[in-house]
């Protein structure tokens, strides 16, 4: 009995002496470190869309091999139609419509796929702004302290202004009110990337990537051949031309060029024969508008890096100058500002141009998807 009341009391102990320890130690937060590409991973991982893809897949998939016993059992069988319906048997019209709709399906999946890359790319980049803007309204907010703090030494010696004063104290409350908007709208914008990755809505997400610029080397020429190959919108017109033409074909057999129904299939392969030329045009049309963007969302990042040189530097000057009794509270006050959204404006032109690529590939290798 002594030793079974000796063993729990140990036992106790030691659960004890566990928790205490436990305690004592420093505990790791929740906080998920993500780069982008890894962002992009767990958007795709965690995806309903994608799901719901692969089961079209799969119902397709479904179609083509019904398609495929159907015409391999009239094709074995001793007996033609001699129908239509026969015609279009005898030219697999059925199943090569069923492969075209498996094939676009997989496509479809492809789009869906590049679609929550852009979309997680903007809700990443929106972040990273975001919480730049913090950044730069907390330093605004440092610099507002500071010269407030500046002026009131000043007024102390009786070199500077009450209204100097008022006015620093003005600057200072519209500081502290642009960082607790910039906290609210931080927020905002890591709650959204939380939804394109399916996270529940307030996980703590610390992001590595930064605002780098992405490359961009392309030939526009190769680009646009490339399209008219790899684009689902090429790819599904040219589909359908195919049926088309077999339907056609297949009625030409049993009825005459003066018939209805010859000239209506006539007419069927014509328009999507125009369409197919219009189409071609109109994805020309577009790659190159995606193209000229990404030049010029280029140069307006070089721009915006020219202006936050300037800004910074009129900044400063400004200082020294009010420092030194030439220039008034109100230029150090604009001069600030002006550095402030220069700063803001660099960090969009950067997010601008990353995402304007992506639509330029997209436009060349997906396309439209109705």
């Amino acid at each position: 009995m002594k030793r079974l009341v000796l063993s729990v009391l140990l036992i106790c102990m030691t659960l004890v002496t566990s928790i205490l320890a436990y305690a004592d130690t420093p505990q790791t937060n929740n906080t998920k470190k993500l780069s982008l590409n890894q962002a992009i991973d767990e958007a795709i991982k965690n995806s309903t869309e994608l799901k719901v893809s692969d089961l079209d897949i799969e119902i397709k998939e479904i179609e083509y091999d019904k398609a495929k016993r159907n015409e391999k059992k009239y094709e074995n069988s001793d007996f033609s139609l001699g129908t239509v319906e026969g015609f279009q048997l005898d030219s697999n019209m059925y199943s090569k419509a069923a492969q075209n709709a498996l094939d676009e399906e997989k496509i479809k999946k492809d789009y869906t796929i590049e679609d929550l890359k852009y979309k997680t790319t903007q809700a990443y980049y929106g972040a990273l702004q975001a919480k730049d803007y913090y950044e730069a309204s907390n330093n605004n907010l440092t610099n507002a302290q500071k010269s407030r703090d500046n002026v009131k030494k000043k007024h102390d010696l009786g070199v500077a202004s009450k209204s100097d004063l008022y006015m620093a104290d003005i600057s200072l409350a519209d500081a502290k009110a642009n960082l607790e908007t910039s906290k609210t709208n931080m927020q905002s914008a890591y709650r959204g990337l939380n939804m394109v990755l399916n996270y529940p809505l307030d996980t703590k997400i610390e992001l590595t990537s930064k605002f780098d610029e992405k490359k961009f080397k392309v030939d526009l020429k190769k680009d646009i051949l490339t399209a008219y190959e790899k684009r689902f919108d090429m790819i599904q017109m040219n589909n359908s031309y195919e049926i088309v033409k077999l339907d056609f074909e297949s009625n030409s057999i049993k009825y005459p060029s003066n018939t209805y129904v010859y000239k209506e299939k006539e007419r069927n392969v014509a328009k999507v024969e125009n369409l197919m030329s219009n189409s071609k045009q109109m994805v020309e049309f577009d790659i190159k508008s995606k193209y000229d963007k990404v030049n010029n969302s280029k140069r307006q990042i070089e721009i915006a890096k020219s202006n936050v040189d300037k800004a910074n530097e009129v900044f400063r000057l400004k200082k020294l100058s009010y420092d030194a009794g030439m220039s008034t509270l109100l230029e150090v006050q604009e001069a600030a500002n002006q550095s402030y959204s220069a700063n803001i404006a660099l960090s969009k032109s950067i997010s601008d141009y990353n995402l304007s690529i992506i639509d330029y590939n997209k436009a060349v290798n997906i396309g439209t998807v109705r």
